[in-house]
């Protein structure tokens, strides 16, 4: 699921790249462009083609993974639901048990940390 996403960012971040250059791809150079320029953007053309490409062959993983993770989420909320349910049923029909001991307690002296006191020799 991360590399689906991890990839969709990718693709949209070329898709916006290759947008900012022009829509049309023409092999034919204009007077005003250098070399450099000009095989810039061929390549961004074909760069946007690529990833145009890209895009409409990931479609029918992307709705796969999504339905799968659709699927997969309802029926971790059903398991959820149901033990829930079996959770609070059980707990409504267990009988409260009385506390044992309800009596008050008594203060019981401790014992010196020190142990008895003795002289040293």
């Amino acid at each position: 699921m991360k590399s689906f996403v991890v990839c969709s960012l990718i693709g949209l971040v070329l898709l916006v790249a290759a947008g900012q250059v022009r829509a049309e791809c023409d092999d034919t150079k204009s007077p005003e462009d250098s070399d450099i320029g000009h095989f810039f953007k061929n390549l961004g053309c074909k760069f946007n083609q690529g990833a145009k490409e890209v895009v409409e062959a990931t479609k029918p993983y992307a709705e796969k993974i999504g339905e799968g993770a659709k699927e997969f989420g309802s029926s971790v909320a059903h398991k959820y639901d149901e033990l829930k349910h079996k959770l609070t049923e059980e707990l409504s029909t267990t009988p409260k048990v009385p506390v044992a001991y309800d009596a008050p307690t008594e203060k019981v002296l401790l014992a010196p940390i020190g142990g008895p006191s003795t002289p040293a020799p």
